[in-house]
């Protein structure tokens, strides 16, 4: 064989074959070939990721699609993974703030009250404040030698007609304020003090005096200027817990009362607008001359009103036993009367909570401030406040037969408590009327009816895991809790039958609650359309399994 190195002996394989000098080793670029172009990448991006896990799993996928060669370790200890979590973290919590926000904008899915208030307000709908509850009373002159006698009269001072107690609830201090009430049923919301005479006494001798009524509530009073330069005059009440309906206004012009919508009202109409704050503090708007009429600027006004409310204000009879000092008018000085309240004190309601509000808030608004329909009606009656700050349930029924077909029957309940319902007052009554005929359409007619209260007595046996027998008592308490949740005046509606299978769903949802079942009826309870359930006494037997 001729050696490869000398000169002129026959050339290399690789010379002959191989012109381009190959050495023997594959090289390829299929990295560059087939990388992802910066167009495309966003076609790897995942946009309904929301979690933490998944934003996770979604980076790693992507940083092995596009950066094949430059990061290929993916243990949990390596800094780039604690990176892409760091980065996951971040997105979940902007993707949870971004989902909180977006809920926030609408009534049906927002769940702070702010949110719901505001979103309300945009459709002139405010929420209903607490409301106090109301009791009747009695006033005894405990020397007799002051007794009245012909023109005589008593005089009880705004700082004499409030009474301090407990609340039988949570024992913390309450406050009751004395008025008095007219003989077609009215109560003077206005003056600071009150006046008795013989004619208001039950006996000749002006010793016992009964027809006046305790409201729950600290009475306050609030004075000031009306502002000058303002288009609509505006006063602030700054204490919280305004108790609803208890406001009123008076000053150079008169007495100012309360409306729903100040942009209803018309020049002349001495009215204002309230509207709560998150604490229930609350804004008085007044007219600006067209709608409205305009309080005098640089004039003085007094505000009048009570704080408190709610269901702790409710009290049994004989609750309240004290001494108040009135002003005999033929003698000049004070002498005591004893006062205990002679009925249990009821309709005390807490302010509307959020489900209630998104529930009506929309039905009140699709009223637009005039009663046409059955459904109108029936929101109007349930929105109605009276001057006791007593609220109500209600359900309007046409008569569809011939010549009674503008007849509209207007059946209702006085709300005792938020779980219970009562007979409505002839108060009551006759103010719901009054207030309905102000929206009703001209050719209807109303009238007032009682509903039926259907009272029920559940006995039921709760199932309960082993495991948990010692907390057994509190699962038991949440159930019972829940049950009557289930029955409360803001669920159950006039008709509203009782399907068990929906209460035990609803018990259900109690953590431990393992199985639910009503034990002394068999089958599910149907209503009239003019009947409304309510939950009398529940017996609860704990089985465990």
């Amino acid at each position: 064989m001729a050696d490869q190195n000398v000169p002129g002996s026959n050339p290399p394989f690789d010379a002959i074959y191989n012109p381009s000098g190959f050495d023997g080793q594959v090289t390829s670029d299929f990295m560059r070939l087939g990388g992802i172009p910066e167009a495309l990448k966003k076609d790897l991006i995942d946009f309904s990721v929301a979690d933490f896990d998944t934003f996770k799993v979604r980076l790693l996928d992507y940083v092995k699609s596009v950066y094949p060669e430059d990061y290929n370790n993916f243990a949990e200890s390596d800094l780039g993974v604690m990176l892409v979590e760091l980065v996951a973290y971040m997105s979940s919590v902007l993707s949870f703030k971004a989902d909180a926000i977006a809920q926030e904008n609408y009534i049906a899915t927002a769940k702070t009250s702010d949110s719901v208030t505001k979103l309300l307000e945009l459709i002139g709908v405010s929420l209903r404040g607490p409301v106090s509850a109301k009791a009747g009373c009695k006033l005894t002159l405990q020397d007799t030698k002051y007794q009245l006698s012909g023109m005589d009269s008593f005089t009880i001072k705004s700082s004499d007609r409030v009474f301090e107690t407990d609340s039988t609830r949570d024992t913390l201090p309450l406050s009751y304020t004395l008025y008095k009430v007219g003989p077609n049923g009215n109560v003077d919301m206005m003056g600071e003090s009150i006046s008795l005479n013989s004619l208001d006494s039950v006996d000749e001798a002006g010793i016992v005096f009964d027809n006046l009524l305790l409201l729950e509530g600290k009475y306050q009073n609030q004075g000031g200027t009306f502002q000058r330069g303002v288009t609509n005059h505006i006063i602030d009440l700054t204490l919280p817990s305004v108790v609803e309906g208890s406001i009123i206004v008076s000053g150079a012009d008169g007495i100012f009362t309360e409306v729903e919508n100040i942009w209803f009202a018309s020049a002349g109409d001495k009215v204002f607008e309230k509207r709560y704050n998150e604490n229930f503090s609350c804004r008085l708007i007044f007219g600006d001359g067209t709608a409205g009429y305009a309080p005098t600027p640089g004039t003085n006004y007094n505000a009048i009103f009570r704080t408190g409310g709610g269901q702790r204000g409710n009290i049994p009879s004989r609750h309240i036993q004290g001494q108040t000092n009135a002003t005999q008018s033929r003698w000049l000085t004070e002498v005591p009367l004893s006062i205990i309240n002679t009925r249990a004190g009821t309709g005390g309601v807490d302010s509307q909570s959020i489900a209630e509000a998104k529930r009506m808030g929309p039905m009140w608004f699709a009223t637009q401030y005039r009663a046409v329909t059955g459904k109108d009606y029936t929101t109007f009656a349930n929105k109605f406040v009276s001057t006791f700050g007593t609220t109500g349930k209600g359900l309007a029924v046409l008569r569809d037969n011939g010549s009674a077909g503008n007849m509209i029957d207007i059946y209702v309940l006085e709300k005792a408590t938020e779980n219970h319902v009562s007979r409505a007052s002839f108060e009551f009554k006759r103010e719901l009327l009054e207030y309905l005929n102000k929206y009703k359409m001209l050719t209807d007619e109303l009238t007032v009816v009682d509903g039926v209260v259907r009272t029920l007595d559940l006995v039921c046996t709760l199932y309960i895991d082993r495991t948990q027998k010692l907390t057994s008592e509190d699962v038991k308490q949440r159930v019972s809790a829940s049950m009557v949740e289930f029955f409360s005046t803001v669920n159950m509606d006039f008709g509203t039958p009782l399907l068990f299978s929906d209460l035990t769903n609803y018990v259900l949802r109690n953590a431990g609650a393992r199985f639910f079942s009503v034990d002394n009826y068999s089958g599910d309870i149907y209503t009239s359309f003019n009947e409304l359930l309510q939950l009398n006494n529940i017996e609860i037997n704990v089985q465990f399994v």
